[in-house]
């Protein structure tokens, strides 16, 4: 026999031995609940330090005091020197009346007495 049969033979041995026997519920359990106790102790520590660091941070924000910046541009001239027309205005024709307040009559095109026009 070569080598390689005999790897082969010891793979398929190890293949096909049987697995030994499942461990007991209560091993199993234990176990679980020791893992649920810890990542419950190690999450709680997590949010511990998240809260403790966000305080020290709104603190810290608290206790600055925010400096007053200059205005160096009015109010007043910013919104007189600004000014926004829609880019379709030169498309409108040039203003001629005020249709709410210079609105021209309509011609009658029939008198009152005379009856509709049809």
């Amino acid at each position: 026999m070569n080598d390689e049969e005999q790897q082969l033979r010891q793979a398929l041995k190890r293949a096909t031995e049987t697995d030994p026997a499942p461990p007991a519920f209560a091993a199993v359990w234990s176990r679980a609940e020791a893992d649920y106790a810890r990542s419950k102790r190690r999450y709680t520590w997590i949010a511990t330090a998240a809260a403790i660091v966000a305080v020290v941070v709104v603190g810290l924000k608290v206790s600055t005091p925010v400096p007053d910046e200059p205005s160096y541009i009015e109010m007043a001239e910013l919104l007189d020197t600004t000014s926004w027309t829609a880019p379709s205005d030169v498309l409108m024709p040039e203003y001629q009346f005020d249709i709410y307040e210079d609105l021209p009559a309509v011609p009658r095109s029939t008198k009152p007495v005379e009856g509709a026009l049809l």
